[in-house]
């Protein structure tokens, strides 16, 4: 019988359990798939709803130990980044997971500039200084809550969480830990320096050292194992617990191969032997993230999907059926082409909608201020306008990381979900100067796989995914 593993792939949207199936071809198998929701607390922070998730993650572990059995060998977790959860020294965790999205940080990267100087992140880390990355996030902990900063024994970022929940054992994973803004380029650690320069280093969190992907962390629990009749023997490993990390583990290998992880983000970026730390790749906006392996991912953040997601939601709001993505794309595609693009990169588009701030509107208004009047209702046009404008950023990107390393990009190829947004594909073939392939649409579980195999000595022949 073909042994199984498992990978739990949490996005900002949707979260998935998928189990593998080893014969000389690897087969997928969806076990389960389920919303990932955040909500305002009392005091108006954004939370992620991260006991919700854990009770979804326990009833597809339940359904996979019924369909698998003692096939399974093996579960890692992947998720979106910056995030995490603080543990103090009786393993309590301190407060629930806040979103990336909430505003408490809002400010914080230019006091830091006024004090240490514009490129302070970009010297020490080859990172970035996007306000939502987890050191600004521990920033504005340390000026609104410290005591729960003091309390904190482990910083657990939201995939070592799930695993330590899983085994009880904690660990920091290196290719999540890259994008704190708090880490070494070339992942050689947290970066000390710089943290008691900020004022972070007296706290006990960063004693703790890096994890490499593809370690296995232990068992799983056998509470755990008895609820959900998992096999005891089940291994929990680390796997490239960034979602981009994993994504990108599927990258076809040799110069000039660039990637797409295309979900409520767009990641775009390379695969290279070392760190790209030039003025002119900090002026690109680049960050030198770390690869499963060990090799570095300069990458641009892109917004993504996400400025699509929203505007659905707004939409089917007046809509008595609810759209569907391909409903959405099809009335794109099918819109009149007024040629018309869309800034999705523009910071009034990273708040998610709310009756008190509603994103169609914010679009309506985007475009106004360029003397151009569209009906922000109108599914189609703002659809498409929305989509060309991803593929117009990403041909931005590709110009930008050809001229940092010198190097033709000959083909990109796009990843995961977005993926599937035929008319994205075609846009950015259309401006791209280059072969644009697609991907696997479940890149981020897939490439989780991967990393397991290879951790367990297993085969896994991605050419057959």
């Amino acid at each position: 019988m073909s042994e199984v593993i498992l990978a739990v792939d949490l996005g900002a949207e949707s979260g998935r359990l998928l189990a593998a199936e080893l014969n000389e071809e690897v087969v997928l198998h969806e076990v389960h798939r389920f919303p990932n929701q955040t909500f305002y607390d009392d005091l108006g922070i954004l939370r992620w709803d991260i006991d919700g998730l854990w009770s979804e993650i326990v009833t597809g572990l339940t359904q996979a130990a019924k369909i698998f059995g003692d096939r399974i060998i093996s579960l890692a977790f992947d998720t979106w980044a910056v995030d995490y959860a603080l543990i103090d020294v009786n393993d309590q965790v301190i407060e629930p997971p806040v979103c990336y999205r909430d505003t408490r940080t809002e400010g914080l990267p230019g006091e830091v500039a006024s004090k240490h100087g514009e490129n302070f992140f970009w010297h020490h880390t080859g990172v970035r200084d996007l306000n939502f990355n987890s050191v600004f996030q521990l920033l504005a902990l340390q000026k609104h809550d410290p005591s729960k900063l003091v309390q904190a024994d482990w910083f657990l970022m939201i995939p070592d969480f799930l695993a330590w929940k899983v085994s009880g054992v904690k660990s920091t994973e290196w290719t999540n830990a890259s994008s704190t803004g708090m880490v070494k380029p070339a992942g050689q650690g947290w970066h000390l320096e710089l943290l008691e320069t900020l004022g972070l280093k007296g706290s006990s969190i960063f004693e703790k050292p890096l994890t490499k992907s593809g370690t296995i962390l232990g068992n799983i629990l056998p509470d755990l194992a008895n609820k959900t009749g998992l096999p005891k023997t089940m291994k929990i490993i680390a796997t490239a617990a960034h979602d981009t990390a994993a994504a990108a583990a599927l990258t076809p290998p040799g110069e000039g191969q660039a990637f797409i992880s295309c979900g409520t983000w767009s990641l775009m970026g390379l695969v290279v032997d070392e760190p790209i730390l030039s003025p002119d790749a900090k002026d690109a906006l680049l960050s030198n993230e770390l690869h499963w392996d060990g090799r570095s991912r300069p990458l641009k953040n892109i917004m993504g999907l996400w400025v699509l997601q929203n505007s659905r939601k707004q939409f089917n709001e007046t809509q008595e059926n609810e759209l569907s993505y391909s409903e959405i794309v099809a009335l794109a595609r099918n819109a009149e082409d007024l040629k018309l693009i869309l800034d999705v990169d523009d910071s009034r588009f990273f708040l998610p909608h709310s009756e008190k701030n509603p994103y169609l509107e914010r679009i309506g208004a985007w475009f106004e201020e360029r003397g151009i009047t569209v009906d922000p209702t109108d599914v189609g046009l703002i659809s498409r306008a929305i989509i060309r404008g991803l593929a117009l950023a990403y041909k931005k990107c590709q110009d930008e990381i050809e001229a940092v390393t010198g190097t033709k990009i000959q083909k990109i190829t796009i990843l995961g979900g977005g993926a599937r947004n035929e008319l994205l594909v075609e846009m950015t073939r259309e401006m791209c100067n280059c072969a644009v392939e697609i991907g696997h649409y479940e890149a981020t579980s897939a490439g989780n796989l991967l990393v397991q195999a290879k951790a367990l000595q297993l085969p896994f022949n991605i050419e057959c995914l």
